[in-house]
């Protein structure tokens, strides 16, 4: 067992506390992240938010829809016809879509400043690598 060995220093890490995951570096190298410190990682290879500011973005955006689907549903009414109920449903998922990502930025940022604080690298948004299993053995 050799101490400059990622894996090898993985397993040690992950005797103490099995909830630690080998995941790659922004420099390719890998790393035993717990997944506080890991943050998110979303395996896809389409346009992936895994910043606080990105989640954030986003949230402002689903309240903003929220809004919207309010007035969709009010606006009607001031002009003497029945509301647009059906409008609820952008409402409910602006709202629920709001709060998703409001957690999922709270959760990225927590991320990030654990990183920062015990000085560990960036870990990359490429998740998926075929020569790998789930425990990042090769």
């Amino acid at each position: 067992m050799s101490p400059s060995n990622p894996k090898d220093r993985h397993e040690v890490r992950a005797a103490k506390n099995n909830e630690r995951i080998l995941h790659p570096t922004v420099t390719g190298e890998l790393h035993s992240y717990s997944r506080e410190e890991l943050g998110i990682i979303i395996a896809s290879s389409h346009a992936q938010v895994r910043s606080a500011t990105g989640f954030l973005v986003m949230a402002v955006f689903l309240a903003a829809v929220a809004a919207f689907s309010i007035l969709l549903v009010a606006g009607p009414a001031s002009r003497g016809q029945d509301p647009m109920w059906s409008a609820l449903f952008l409402t409910v998922l602006g709202s629920a879509g709001a709060v998703y990502a409001v957690r999922m930025a709270r959760i990225a940022s927590r991320a990030k400043r654990l990183r920062a604080e015990r000085g560990l690298p960036e870990p990359s948004a490429r998740q998926l690598d075929w020569n790998q299993d789930q425990h990042g053995q090769a």
